[in-house]
């Protein structure tokens, strides 16, 4: 079997394609050099005839008519990342399977929002700036925020991610709502989750989560309305999209009621922070994009791939395929 490997980005290509992982890929079968766009014809011989496609973050955008030329007898695609909105179409419109390792990079996402309610409803972030200055105001925080026992804690959007936070929050004694439309009840009870509006999760919850998918009507869905319902001792901890929080909105709330907190891992303009307003709140707490897959974390997504391969290969029922209906509320 030969096994082409898609990718433009040798150092996003080598975070999930280590040697040890391509060792291990290449049990599997022959596999073909990087390939992309500049090198698509250099490789058409390997590619004529070969079944299956391994690929992660930097795939190449390939159109209907040149998948059909230079990849006429390809099956699947295994996608070592996650979202796969931007390159699947084509693929699946000429009959290739498409799969994502959506799921293996949702565990480190919603480990770090796991750790981020804890602390949230613990009181840290601001108690934790306060008491390190010297002011009684720490004080103040570790003593009315709400601690885990009882507390409320509210999930925006029960995907992948949410629900694996909200299987994690089982361990922990509070109480865990979730706005989601697309989820039932019965489903959400299956996760010890209580479906409410989002106005009521927002004026309801000690800590608050999203992790909505990056859809472009949810821009600034997160506006100053929601934000004047929060609780005092509050907290807001976005994983999701920077661009579905209105930023000045949120800021004015914010510099309005100091007892409530911002905890972003993403804001609309990542690279220039200093420019966001929400960079000179002192209760706003930011990170540069570090809930996803980081360190060794990328590898587990092309494990989870290969997995899917060996139940591809065998026939099995597949776990994480991704069909043109998906694509229409997927991330």
């Amino acid at each position: 079997m030969k096994i082409a490997l898609f990718g433009t980005n040798q150092i996003q290509f080598s975070k999930v394609y280590t040697h040890t992982v391509l060792k291990k890929l290449g049990e599997y079968g022959e596999l073909s050099e990087k390939i992309n766009r500049k090198n698509l014809k250099e490789n058409a011989d390997f590619l004529s005839d070969c079944e299956i496609a391994f690929a992660t973050w930097g795939m190449p955008k390939f159109t209907k008519e040149e998948i059909r030329t230079y990849m006429p007898k390809l099956k699947a695609v295994f996608y070592a990342a996650g979202t796969v909105q931007y390159f699947a179409r084509p693929f699946l419109e000429c009959g290739v399977k498409v799969f994502s390792a959506f799921a293996a990079n949702a565990v480190p996402v919603a480990e770090y929002t796991f750790a981020q309610i804890t602390l949230a409803a613990k009181g840290y972030f601001q108690s934790s700036k306060y008491y390190r200055s010297l002011l009684p105001r720490s004080f103040i925080f570790a003593n009315t925020s709400p601690g885990n026992f009882g507390c409320k804690v509210g999930l925006v959007g029960l995907g992948a991610i949410g629900q694996m936070v909200a299987e994690r929050l089982m361990a922990l004694d509070v109480e865990v709502f979730a706005y989601d439309p697309f989820v039932s009840q019965e489903k959400a009870s299956a996760f010890g989750v209580t479906l409410i509006g989002l106005e009521e999760l927002f004026s309801t919850c000690d800590v608050i989560s999203n992790h909505l998918a990056n859809k472009p009507e949810l821009e600034n869905v997160f506006n100053y309305k929601l934000f004047s319902k929060m609780k005092k001792h509050s907290t807001f901890i976005n994983t999701g999209r920077g661009a579905q929080v209105a930023e000045y909105s949120l800021a004015l709330s914010l510099l309005l009621h100091p007892s409530k907190t911002f905890v972003a891992d993403v804001i609309k303009r990542e690279f220039f922070p200093y420019i966001n307003p929400l960079f000179w709140c002192p209760n706003a707490v930011l990170t540069p994009h570090i809930a996803g897959s980081t360190g060794n974390e990328p590898q587990r997504m092309a494990y989870y791939m290969m997995e899917e391969l060996e139940r591809f290969n065998k026939g099995e029922e597949m776990q994480y395929e991704v069909t043109l209906d998906m694509l229409e509320r997927m991330a």
